[in-house]
């Protein structure tokens, strides 16, 4: 009877058959002992047919034949459990060697030497249990072994800590491989960072009116998140536990970054046609050891090392991978860093920005406000887009800056949408109507490499809504001046008054905007980028640096008084709906002569005008007053102070108290 206790120990007998009865000549006891032995036999049976179902070979017939394989992580599990089940073979080898040498041994021997491994494979099994019921596969397999390293039976601990090491050795080599090369080698997609398909995301960076609300999460995180559109992206549902969604998030970016240096934008084959939304052209891979070299310098051997100690559990642990990612990404960035300041010129570029975007030459615009005024106050038409880049050119020629090499970055964009006019729409529908070019005019810019990684869209359609609005107030300051003429002898004191009020409205706000705002916020970016050798903080400058402006603006509002950065956009800010309906009285006062013929309706005329704007400036001047608390309050405090130094205007507004006693309390 013992001997065959030992064949079902070795699994040379029919485990899945019925437990045979035991003789009835056996031993008192023996039938429970054997029934024992019995039960780690068939555990034991049962983990030997996983491994054989997980192991190399099985895992290429599998694959040939286009079935789903546990991939390396089940070949792995598979190589674990072997060498852990080494032990019990030894065990079962040496009990083997006593039972020959005397045969009077009992079953009570055979039973004291295999006992110790039932936890083992009552662990073994579970394991199995939850990775066939849950599919599980790849580094959901590595979350799991994890989880079963905590135990109290020391062999059991020491035996998943074996197995840990095996599948962990995958993962670090994948994680290698990733970092330091850009590398996906992922045949089984069983890592937490799997290439996307062609038709999962685009790589266009043409910017577009935005039209996002923000409200869930910060400006500033929302324009410093950068995606690098290179086609791989995380797979949440194979993120191990162990490993944050913020390291994760910086393993991505790393490899993404190694593969954007693994490209030489200096063999872009450029297209013949241009086209709205241009995709970003394929570039050339550059050799490989040159790609290394330029990145990693004399770290690469160092980086290779550090990792490679983390395939032991003593060495794996959450801070000691966070340690070893961030200075592979401090190298990383730091030599992005030297690529763009240096080799893209950011700190020329930035300054292209705001002279262009945030409308720093100011000779050049009014130059082309003077040629496209009449074309944007229209709705747009299948020729406004050439027309407008047409007038552009002659602008710059005009100021002397079409030798520019500055100016072919940029181009306009009129996008035409066709009025939706059926039979039964009236004049008067809103969804008849086509909205001009001032809301919908796009300033493109064709950026250097590798820009876009600061650049992306999201930041660029916020640039173009800052474009539009001091775009609009510099054009209404430029109709306002130019009517000084008309009105500077007229006996009309309302008039003159009226004129007066808006052009001092407007010129405050103009120099609110261009000093206090842009100029201020545009010196702190550029002291954030000198001081800083670092890509990630100068995108983070950059981002905070939009987001402020953005705010001073009145284009975003945060919704709260707290700092938690929410969010609403410039359609929910009332400051800014407030300023539109200012913008939009002062172009009626302009045209004003276009359709009054006689003084009696120029005097009706100027009494609703001005009644509109003393209810409007009232309106100003409490939303204002209401924001003092709020982050922008400081800013928005000199706009106060310079719209009411001598408190005319409060009285004007007929306001209770002047601004300056509530800016006060």
């Amino acid at each position: 009877m013992i001997y065959d206790a030992l064949l079902v120990l070795w699994d040379c007998s029919q485990t899945n058959a019925p437990q045979p009865v035991p003789h009835t000549y056996a031993n008192e006891g023996d039938a429970e002992i054997y029934n024992r032995i019995y039960s780690i036999a068939k555990s034991h049976h049962k983990i030997q047919n996983f491994v054989l179902g997980t192991a190399f070979h099985s895992r290429k017939s599998q694959t040939a034949a286009g079935h789903k394989s546990y991939g390396l992580y089940g070949q792995a599990l598979s190589e674990g459990i072997s060498e852990v089940l080494q032990s019990y073979k030894k065990t079962l080898k040496e009990v083997e060697e006593l039972i020959i040498g005397n045969p009077n041994y009992t079953l009570s021997l055979l039973y004291s030497y295999v006992e110790k491994f039932q936890g083992l494979f009552n662990t073994l099994n579970r394991i199995i249990n939850v990775i066939k019921e849950r599919r599980l596969m790849g580094c959901q397999i590595l979350s799991l072994i994890h989880q079963y390293i905590l135990n109290g039976n020391k062999m059991v601990h020491e035996a998943i800590v074996q197995i840990f090491c095996c599948i962990n050795t995958v993962f670090i080599n994948q994680l290698c491989t990733w970092l330091l090369y850009g590398e996906l080698r992922d045949p089984y997609q069983e890592f937490f960072i799997y290439q996307m398909k062609k038709n999962d995301a685009s790589d266009t960076f043409i910017s577009t009116p935005s039209s996002t609300n923000t409200c869930d999460k910060s400006l500033v995180s929302t324009l410093q998140q950068t995606p690098l559109d290179c086609g791989y992206n995380l797979n949440p549902n194979m993120i191990p536990y162990f490993i944050p969604l913020s390291l994760a998030q910086e393993i991505l970016f790393i490899g993404k970054t190694v593969i954007l240096f693994g490209f030489d934008p200096k063999k872009i084959k450029k297209s013949n046609s241009f086209t709205v939304n241009r995709p970003m052209l394929t570039l050339q891979k550059i050799d490989a050891d040159s790609r290394r070299f330029t990145i990693w310098e004399e770290k690469e051997a160092e980086f290779h090392e550090k990792l490679q100690k983390l395939k032991t559990l003593e060495e794996f642990e959450v801070h000691n991978l966070r340690s070893v990612v961030r200075e592979i990404k401090e190298c990383v960035t730091k030599h992005l860093w030297a690529v763009a300041v240096e080799e893209a010129q950011l700190l020329h570029e930035l300054r292209l920005m705001k002279d262009f975007y945030l409308i720093g030459r100011g000779e050049l615009f009014l130059e082309l406000l003077r040629l496209t005024a009449p074309m944007l106050d229209k709705p747009t038409t299948r020729t406004s887009t050439r027309d407008m880049n047409h007038a552009f050119q002659l602008a710059a020629r005009a100021v002397f800056l079409s030798n520019s090499a500055d100016i072919e970055k940029f181009s306009f964009e009129l996008p035409y949408v066709k009025p939706n006019i059926s039979a039964n729409s009236s004049v008067e529908d809103d969804s008849s109507t086509v909205a001009d070019g001032w809301s919908s005019i796009i300033l493109k810019y064709d950026f250097k490499w590798p820009l876009h990684l600061l650049f992306a869209p999201e930041v660029l359609a916020r640039y173009n809504d800052m474009f539009r609005l001091l775009l609009r107030i510099k054009k209404t300051q430029h109709d306002l001046h130019a009517l000084w003429k008309t009105y500077k002898q007229s006996t009309r004191f309302t008039m003159c008054q009226l004129h007066n009020k808006l052009m001092f409205l407007m010129d405050n706000l103009q120099h609110y905007l261009q000093a206090d705002v842009l100029e201020t916020n545009f010196s702190r970016l550029m002291e954030a980028v000198n001081k800083t050798n670092d890509f990630e903080k100068l995108k983070k400058a950059h981002a905070t640096f939009l987001a402020d402006i953005l705010s001073q603006s009145f284009l975003t509002v945060t919704s709260g008084d707290n700092d938690s950065g929410d969010t609403l956009d410039s359609i929910n800010n009332p400051v800014f709906c407030n300023i539109m309906e200012l913008l939009k009285l002062c172009h009626s006062f302009c045209s004003m002569s276009e359709f009054v013929s006689d003084k009696e309706a120029e005097s009706y005329y100027i009494r609703g005008y001005s009644d509109r704007f003393n209810k409007l400036v009232k309106q100003l001047m409490q939303l204002l007053v209401s924001l003092r608390d709020r982050p922008c309050g400081v800013y928005l405090a000199r706009l106060l102070m310079r719209l009411d130094y001598n408190r005319w205007l409060s009285g004007e507004a007929q306001l209770t108290q002047s601004v300056t006693n509530m800016l006060r309390y």
